[in-house]
């Protein structure tokens, strides 16, 4: 773009900018239903047309009832014509704008809007959790960001609670006194302050001590609720609610039924019996073998209004197919998530499934906590631009100064004829490509390089691996756009950094499931008297259809946080089953009952509803469609007849408006 077009740019945004903060209507007002305007009752913003005079304007005022006028002086001289905010205890907004649009003199009238701080936390590693934004959870936190009322569980390797970002996030047990080796609230578990270890050896032995013996689990409780606007590292989906740290991994980093079997009985023990509020836990693990006791201890849960989150798996399989637990226990509590990345694609690792895995979520380069000083923060600083890194794993480290030396362009790094001598002693810099990092590493010590820097074949950035430990140099990725820019600067001197911290870049479905259950704990906080049907109801309503999700999973949704906050149209389903020798012998009948639930002033008419049924290995097929003239007292209720009774079923109610959009969809309901 040239300088013209720069500055023509500059003045169209300063005026939109004018007319926004005037609250000045120029044209048919849209509203979206995820951010629903707020004005101040009774009160106008009024332009008039040139020519009108302030002795005019406040004859037309007068006849409108209006008993209260402020002109904004400054706009009123620079315009030569009279901008005013008008008020009436006597007339509605509506009213004064009706009269207003139809007087000859009025060029533009809109109401007196009210508009809230945007709530970006001041994280300083905020701008780098591209899943926040693909979400839209900037949208949610004008809402809530959760409240301490609220808690989720991390069932994982445990939780480093001491983190600088989750500390003051942690659950801690009001019964408990630290240290004391008493079990003082009678729970069963003594000094069971953040949560409890459930596999501190390999035996599955248990102690009270619930600290990460890995990363993932505080990898995981990051993106949960990593402590929001505290000036520090990153921030959660639910920045204010409290983590409970359940360490079931044992040292061998395997989770067996039985340990996560007891964390979820402490989980309904904890809400059942002591009134604590969990909403969610999260389960980022699974693999194959259906175990009945681990199903019943989760659907325990799910009677305790406990949601299950779990990971849908990274083996880029069809879960219909390969059945992959805890995610394919056909629960109405279990969440099945899989992976998407930062083009809205399904990452090519995430396991899916059209009937057994539920929605995705980001899941490809996602920053959370880790550990303190377990993690790794990688930049190339170049004359006055410092470019992102992604460290590989297994990579070299540098101090934390880093490495200041002259950068080598090395093409793709194929072979020591793509490495100049110059590099001997310096940094090399390759394009992503044609063989393996690990090669590409390998040719580039061989030809001395101290460092390399390698750039991506494609739009922005990626994570990678040089595939074992050993000694290896400073590796770190960049983006293509990056890379480009530092090569066409020629041999010139940069810093590279790679060097320990206190976050770090995963990929994974168990990257993904944090997102959903931090969703939750704000749901519990915006709605409190929801059930948990209700709040799942949410979540999927208000998630968005992707057609690269399509036949992918049963809602083919990905997470959209702002939305299911603001769902206009819930649906919620119960099914009860019932003998029926009255139609055919030894066939069983459902009563399918759904209500409707509008949020008042919600702009929906025309909408069909189409109840949904599948077995357990199966597909969805429809049942019976309903207009919405049918619905009465925000409900419908009908049987569903010729079931077989040695046969599980589960339904689903799915609305779609008069362009057959989807526009709700329901919580599940099994029988």
């Amino acid at each position: 773009m040239n300088g013209r077009g720069k500055r023509r740019w500059s003045i169209l945004f300063l005026l939109t900018l004018m007319l926004g903060v005037l609250g000045i209507v120029t044209g048919p007002a849209v509203e979206s239903q995820s951010n629903e305007p707020q004005y101040a009752e009774g009160e106008v913003l009024v332009k008039f047309k040139s020519g009108t005079t302030l002795a005019a304007a406040e004859v037309i005022a007068a006849d409108l009832s209006i008993d209260g006028m402020r002109e904004f002086r400054i706009l009123s001289q620079m315009r030569q014509r009279p901008f005013l905010l008008m008020s009436s205890a006597r007339r509605s907004t509506r009213e004064l704008l009706a009269a207003l649009q139809a007087n000859s003199q009025v060029e533009a009238v809109s109401p007196n809007y009210r508009r809230r701080l945007q709530r970006l936390p001041n994280d300083p590693k905020f701008a780098k959790l591209w899943g926040l934004s693909k979400i839209s959870a900037p949208a949610a936190w004008e809402k809530t960001v959760g409240s301490p009322g609220v808690v989720l569980a991390v069932l994982d390797t445990g939780v480093d609670y001491r983190h600088e970002d989750l500390a003051a996030n942690m659950w801690r047990n009001p019964g408990e006194i630290p240290g004391n080796g008493i079990d003082d609230d009678g729970n069963g578990f003594d000094d069971d302050v953040y949560g409890y270890d459930f596999a501190s050896d390999r035996f599955g032995k248990n102690d009270s001590d619930p600290m990460d013996i890995d990363h993932h689990g505080t990898h995981v409780a990051g993106t949960m609720a990593a402590t929001g606007n505290n000036g520090i590292g990153v921030c959660g989906i639910a920045w204010n609610v409290r983590i409970m740290a359940l360490k079931s991994f044992r040292p061998d980093m395997y989770i067996y039924d039985s340990d996560s079997i007891e964390a979820i009985e402490y989980v309904i023990l904890m809400k059942r019996d002591y009134g604590v509020n969990l909403v969610a836990i999260n389960a980022s693990f699974g693999g194959g073998g259906e175990n009945v006791l681990q199903k019943d201890a989760i659907a325990a849960a799910g009677s305790q209004g406990i949601a299950m989150v779990c990971a849908a798996g990274n083996d880029g399989a069809d879960n219909d197919t390969t059945p992959f637990y805890p995610a394919g226990y056909d629960l109405p509590n279990i969440i099945a998530v899989a992976a998407t990345d930062s083009n809205d694609q399904l990452a090519s690792f995430s396991n899916y499934g059209a009937t057994t895995v539920d929605m995705a979520a980001p899941g490809v380069g996602i920053l959370s906590t880790v550990p303190t000083g377990k993690g790794l923060e990688a930049w190339l600083k170049s004359g006055g631009d410092v470019f992102d890194a992604n460290a590989l794993e297994f990579s070299g480290m540098t101090s934390s100064s880093g490495l200041a030396r002259p950068i080598y362009d090395c093409g793709r790094g194929l072979s020591a004829s793509y490495f100049p001598a110059g590099v001997n002693g310096n940094i090399a810099l390759i394009e992503r490509g044609d063989n393996t990092f690990k090669e590409k590493t390998i040719n580039a010590q061989a030809a001395g390089a101290v460092a390399v820097a390698i750039f991506n074949n494609e739009s922005g950035n990626f994570s990678g691996t040089l595939g074992s430990a050993g000694s290896w140099i400073p590796v770190v990725s960049l983006a293509r756009a990056d890379g480009l820019q530092i090569r066409s600067r020629g041999v010139h001197q940069v810093t590279l950094v790679n060097r320990p911290a206190n976050y770090g870049i995963i990929d994974g479905t168990s990257m993904a499931a944090p997102h959903v259950s931090g969703a939750l704990g704000l749901l519990a906080v915006q709605f409190p008297g929801d059930d948990l049907p209700k709040r799942i109801s949410r979540l999927y309503s208000g998630a968005d259809r992707l057609g690269s999700l399509e036949n992918k999973m049963k809602t083919g949704a990905r997470l959209n946080l702002a939305r299911a906050l603001s769902q206009s149209l819930i649906l919620t389903i119960t099914v009860s089953r019932q003998q029926a020798s009255v139609w055919v012998v030894n066939k069983d009948f459902a009563e399918v009952y759904f209500s409707v639930e509008k949020d008042p002033g919600a702009v929906i008419s025309g909408e069909t509803y189409t109840v949904y049924r599948k077995t357990l290995s199966g597909s969805y097929e429809s049942r019976k469609e309903i207009a919405a003239g049918e619905i009465q007292n925000g409900g419908y209720s009908f049987y569903d007849k010729y079931l077989d009774h040695a046969v599980s079923y589960t339904y689903v109610i799915q609305a779609r408006n008069a362009q057959g959009e989807v526009i709700a969809l329901s919580n599940e309901q099994s029988i």
